[in-house]
């Protein structure tokens, strides 16, 4: 394993295509991207009659974009959410 800070270069399969990366993430995070790209893909290969390699990594981009976005959105929420809840415990103590 690879200790965060530390560039290594890992080799990995996309989509069955070959690909090396740089990743100062360690070795676990680049395998666990690996891993959940290329089940997006997958999932894209289920759901759309897309046959070719960009179309399916471009529905793959898509999905998880999306799946990036909604998190923000909820991110965002909970922060306006703590932050009028921080608000409220502030003003029953003073």
């Amino acid at each position: 394993m690879n200790e965060k800070g530390s560039n290594k270069v890992a080799e990995l399969s996309i989509n069955g295509h070959r690909l090396a990366v740089s990743c100062e993430d360690g070795e676990e995070h680049i395998r666990s991207v690996e891993d959940y790209l290329n089940n997006k893909i997958e999932e894209a290969k289920e759901n759309t009659k897309a046959v070719s390699t960009l179309d399916l990594a471009l529905l793959a981009a898509l999905n998880i974009t999306g799946e990036i976005i909604k998190v923000r959105e909820t991110l965002d929420k909970m922060g306006r959410k703590s932050e009028e809840l921080t608000e409220l415990i502030d003003r029953r103590l003073d």
